[in-house]
C-alpha cells in the first residue's frame, strides 16, 4: 500500500488484542511517560513488558484493550492510539484489584504508587467528562497528519458519548503538544507542579468544550 493511499484510508477503531500489535499498543502508551516509567522500573522493557500484561488482561483497567482506539487502515497496521475513558468509568479500587491480580506484588504497588502520585498532577474528572489519558503515534507514522486525525475522531466519540467537555494532561515541560492541543483548541484550565527527582514535575490540565 503506497504511503498516500494508506493515509486516505485511515480509519479510529477499538483496539482488538487478536488483530493488532500489542507490543506496538504497549510501547506507544510507555512513550507517553517514559520518564515516570522509567522512574519506577529501572528499564524501558521492563516497563513495555508490565503496561502489556495490564493492556492484554483488560477488566477495565486504566491500561486495559477495552479503553483503547487505535488508529489503522486496511492491513490493520497501527498507526497510532488514544488511551481514553469517561469520569464515570474511573475506578482506582477496580485498577488496584486488577494490578495486584495480575502483577507480582512489587509490580503492582509500583503502579499503585505510580497511580497515587499521577493522582496529585491530573484533572479531576466529573461524570460525564471524555478523558484521553494518552494520545501516541508509531515513529515511522509522524508528520502524516496522524495525531490529529486521532484527535478530531475522539472528540467525535466523546460527543457520541454525550459528553460536552473532553479533558487531558500535558507535562509542562512538552511545548510541542500544549502548543498542538492549544492549536486544536484545548485550553488550560490549571495547573499543577512540585519539586521531583531532579528537577520539578507537572501537567497542564487541559479542556475542550463543546
Amino acid at each position: 500500500i503506497g504511503e498516500h493511499r494508506k493515509y486516505i484510508y485511515m480509519k479510529l477503531v477499538k483496539f482488538d488484542i487478536h488483530r493488532h500489535d500489542v507490543n506496538l499498543v504497549s510501547r506507544l502508551i510507555y512513550e507517553t511517560d517514559a520518564e515516570t516509567f522509567n522512574f519506577y522500573f529501572n528499564k524501558r522493557q521492563n516497563a513495555v513488558d508490565r503496561i502489556e500484561k495490564l493492556v492484554r488482561i483488560g477488566n477495565n483497567n486504566s491500561y486495559g484493550h477495552e479503553n483503547i482506539y487505535v488508529a489503522t487502515g486496511e492491513d490493520d497496521q497501527v498507526y497510532g492510539l488514544v488511551l481514553t475513558f469517561m469520569g464515570s468509568q474511573e475506578d482506582i479500587k477496580n485498577d488496584f484489584k486488577v494490578y495486584f491480580s495480575t502483577l507480582s506484588l512489587g509490580d503492582a504497588l509500583k503502579f499503585v504508587f505510580l497511580d497515587i502520585v499521577d493522582g496529585i498532577f491530573l484533572s479531576k474528572l466529573d461524570r460525564d467528562d471524555y478523558y484521553l489519558a494518552a494520545v501516541a503515534v508509531a515513529p515511522d507514522c509522524r508528520g502524516k497528519g496522524v495525531g490529529t486525525f486521532i484527535l478530531e475522531k475522539s472528540l467525535e466519540l466523546a460527543r457520541e458519548n454525550g459528553s460536552v467537555r473532553v479533558v487531558l494532561d500535558v507535562d509542562i515541560d512538552n511545548k510541542g503538544a500544549l502548543k498542538m492541543y492549544k492549536s486544536f483548541g484545548f485550553k488550560i484550565f490549571n495547573k499543577k507542579s512540585m519539586r521531583w527527582v531532579g528537577g520539578v514535575k507537572g501537567d497542564y490540565n487541559m479542556e475542550y468544550k463543546f
